[in-house]
């Protein structure tokens, strides 16, 4: 008899003990994936804050006329595809082409002096050079806390738990925008 309890407590303490291993490793899991939709949402907000920022540097320098409709364009088409991205891969797209739209603006306003004279503008500018700045820590913290799922999901046990559960096999990163890697030639000689 007592070897009858003594096998049921050993059986109802590794019953247990998996049941604990089961819910901390699930758990483990939804830390990590909402972490990822927190950082993403992060990336989100930053890229908004810089659509709404380069629409005042748009307008602060509107009286431009050489160049200006192409830049319009090109920063119109860049937030209209910014407001319209519903997939992780529509937002990447749509996050370089405002930042090359933005890079065509500043080179046009560095080339009229009338512009670049004004206080308003500077402002602008440094807001949203410290906004692509925050947008780069954003976009690092996202992609921190998908290598940490990436490594947590392949790991044993929870290779299981994740397959057990339908948690993605692999998060994606957020990619660099085309060009980005390219050093941009400075000439002053102009």
């Amino acid at each position: 008899m007592a070897k009858k309890y003594l096998g049921l407590g050993i059986f109802g303490f590794i019953v247990v003990l998996l049941g604990i291993m089961l819910i901390t490793g699930y758990n483990g899991l939804v830390t990590l994936d909402t972490n990822i939709d927190g950082k993403y949402a992060q990336i989100e907000n930053r890229l908004q804050e810089r659509h709404d920022k380069i629409g005042q540097v748009l307008g602060a320098v509107s009286g431009l006329q050489e160049h200006a409709e192409t830049i319009y364009n090109a920063i119109t088409a860049a937030r209209a595809a910014y407001a319209s991205a519903s997939t992780m891969e529509e937002l990447i797209e749509a996050d370089a082409a405002e930042a090359i739209a933005f890079t065509d603006l500043l080179v046009v306003v560095e080339d009229n002096p009338l512009i670049t004279a004004t206080g308003g503008y500077y402002a602008l500018i440094d807001e949203i050079s410290s906004m692509e700045s925050a947008l780069s820590v954003a976009r690092r913290d996202y992609n921190e806390a998908v290598q940490d799922y990436n490594a947590s999901v392949r790991r044993f046990p929870r290779v299981l738990y994740a397959s057990l559960f339908g948690f993605e096999r692999e998060v994606d990163y957020w990619k660099m925008n085309d060009g980005a890697d390219e050093v941009p030639v400075i000439d002053f000689n102009d």
